[in-house]
């Protein structure tokens, strides 16, 4: 299999996060059941783990004796950072779906309408609540894991808070600004023409902000604590930090892709829902430019309208696929992926950069 090697790593890492996951003390202190069930609820279910992953692997290419079971808090903390972020995107999207079962803000619409007999608009109100609180509590517990590790290792203690210092400033920032960028992009340019307008660059930096920094906070917190430094201008550092960057713009640019033409049993989360939502990608910035007049207006009715039937997704679907959307947005994901991996010339040679080069084909090239 081409991605064999990157594939058990991730299978290995997945049972090692899920065995952390049950010997959790902190777990206990999640109440009432709302907040445990909420929580935890992402973390049991099956998921790709891929940020942890380029942690792990960033560290293993500049220290291969480092023993990666050790890095495994500081693995858990980035995975749960990651998981707020997906529990309050999921409301503000109106997602149903993640990782194959509901969303945390919906699980607890249908618990409340069952368990606290709340009305339907209650209910729905006391799920986005819930869902937000838990969020928060996840951020909080993701930075116990950075936390917890420094202190039972001190030789790291240094980097941990410098890197605890930059997720919580410079990374959340860049997150935060980048989901802004996209619910106001649904509502800025709602009208077809203006969106023609917009340059592809200001798309692909909303990308990067909601998804590149993560993957590279991911790498540089994986190679700066394998080096022992805070000093993350460090040319490794760098080098491995830029590669994820750019292989983060890809990952996006392919679940953009995959949330217009992909299969939700395999995806685990809506298809569709990008379209009714309204999202601006370079799929639909490709399209329309390549699109005549009934064409757009067809587009343009369809597109951001959250009462669209599954006959007229299927329809628009069509059309960003004839009018080059889907094509143009995979070859720009591998423009990406060609540009990050130059980045990695400078790294020796190891079982974890072969796992980096792997992992970075399969952001353009996954079906999940």
């Amino acid at each position: 299999m081409k991605y064999n090697e990157l594939f058990v790593f991730l299978s290995g890492l997945e049972e090692k996060i899920k065995k952390m996951l049950k010997q959790e003390e902190i777990i206990s202190l999640l109440k009432p059941y709302e907040i445990n069930e909420s929580v935890t609820s992402y973390l049991h279910r099956s998921a790709k783990r891929l940020r942890p992953a380029v942690f792990l692997m960033a560290c293993g290419c500049l220290d291969k004796e480092v023993p990666i079971d050790t890095m495994l808090p500081v693995a858990f903390g980035i995975e749960l950072f990651h998981t707020w972020t997906l529990v309050h995107d999921d409301i503000i999207d109106n997602d149903s779906l993640r990782r194959g079962g509901l969303t945390v803000h919906k699980n607890m619409e249908q618990w409340s309408l069952k368990k606290l007999g709340l009305n339907d608009k209650e209910a729905k109100e006391y799920g986005m609540d819930i869902a937000i609180l838990a969020g928060d509590m996840q951020q909080a517990w993701a930075i116990n894991f950075f936390v917890d590790f420094a202190s039972k290792n001190t030789e790291y203690t240094k980097v941990i808070l410098k890197l605890i210092s930059l997720l919580e400033t410079e990374v959340i920032s860049e997150l935060i600004y980048g989901e802004v960028l996209d619910v106001k992009y649904s509502y800025v340019y709602k009208d077809i023409e203006k969106f023609l307008s917009i340059d592809e660059s200001e798309i692909v930096n909303m990308l990067w902000l909601k998804t590149g920094v993560l993957y590279r906070f991911s790498a540089l917190a994986g190679a700066s604590l394998a080096l022992k430094t805070d000093n993350f201008k460090e040319p490794s550092i760098v080098a491995l930090s830029e590669f994820a960057s750019k292989c983060g713009i890809a990952f996006q640019l392919q679940d953009d892709i995959l949330g217009i033409v992909g299969t939700e049993d395999i995806l685990g989360k809506p298809v569709g829902s990008d379209i009714r939502e309204g999202k601006k990608t370079t799929i639909l910035l490709e399209a329309l430019k390549n699109a005549n007049t009934e064409e757009k207006d067809i587009i343009c009715k369809i597109v951001g309208n959250k009462h669209a039937t599954d006959g007229e997704i299927q329809l628009v679907t069509k059309l960003l696929d004839e009018l080059g959307g889907i094509e143009y947005t995979k070859k720009l994901a591998q423009k990406y992926i060609l540009e990050a991996l130059p980045y990695l010339k400078n790294i020796e040679n190891s079982e974890y950069k072969t796992l980096l080069i792997q992992w970075a084909d399969f952001m353009y090239d996954r079906e999940f």
